[in-house]
């Protein structure tokens, strides 16, 4: 994980305000290139997404939200395609699509 991803997912997960080089959050959200990747929506749910870059940039922030918030999922790319795992489980992900981290009342995202 980048000292980047460190510093402002850290921040998001607790709710404070953090600025990078290429990444800053307001605790409630956080945006790469301006571009809203993560989010905290009402109840505290926690969403990502990979804002339609899936980059090499885009999902080291969010494998480390991942990682910090204590999920198993992390998202990897194999011949262009997205794919979210668990190590045992995979399934694509759309790189637009939006991933709740926390998600039983919410069926329209998927748990991680």
């Amino acid at each position: 994980m980048r000292k980047e991803t460190q510093k402002i997912m850290s921040a998001f997960l607790k709710g404070e305000n953090a600025s990078a080089q290429r990444t800053n959050t307001d605790g409630h959200n956080v945006w790469l290139h301006g571009n809203l990747i993560a989010q905290r929506s009402e109840g505290d749910y926690v969403d990502f997404s990979l804002a339609g870059w899936p980059t090499v940039t885009t999902r080291d922030r969010v494998n480390g939200l991942l990682q910090l918030s204590g999920s198993d999922y992390r998202v990897f790319q194999k011949n262009g395609t997205q794919f979210l795992t668990n190590g045992k489980d995979v399934r694509e992900i759309g790189d637009s699509e939006w991933i709740g981290l926390n998600d039983e009342a919410h069926k329209n995202r998927v748990s991680v």
